[in-house]
């Protein structure tokens, strides 16, 4: 075995090699492809919404205007579900694990948070906690897993 020059890690054969293959970039660019115009249109509907959304008002328009960036993350879920559809095996796992690992902590965090607003606490911010902490956790077990 031999180790790659500057990187670390032990190679198995000639054949490995620290380099994305040409099947890889192009799995990683339709994922971009995907993903780009999902997340520029998320962009689009959070600047929208706090411009002309009047979320503090009394319009009922105002709850459809709440739930316009909606609309752009599900295009980020069919972005991230194309993308392990188009992975090899050890990328499913490896993706799949980090989505396990945010999941439970996310859900660990709703409880947690959920339980604290019920005893008194106010805390509006409780689901953007929850959502952000399954998500740090999802982007930490995913490089853990990868490594």
């Amino acid at each position: 075995m031999r180790a790659a020059a500057g990187h670390g890690r032990v190679m198995t054969s000639n054949l490995d090699t620290a380099v994305p293959s040409r099947g890889d970039r192009a799995r990683a660019f339709a994922y971009f492809r995907d993903l780009a115009p999902a997340m520029a249109a998320y962009v689009v509907a959070i600047v929208a919404v706090v411009m002309w959304g009047h979320l503090d008002g009394d319009s009922p328009w105002r709850f459809a205007w709440a739930l316009l960036p909606v609309l752009p993350v599900l295009g980020v879920v069919r972005a991230v579900v194309r993308g392990l559809r188009r992975s090899d095996e050890y990328a499913q796992l490896v993706q799949l694990r980090g989505l396990a690992v945010g999941f439970a902590v996310a859900m660990i965090a709703y409880v947690v948070l959920g339980m604290l607003m019920v005893a008194g606490l106010s805390t509006p911010a409780a689901p953007w906690m929850a959502f952000g902490a399954g998500m740090v956790a999802w982007a930490a077990a995913t490089a853990v897993a990868a490594r």
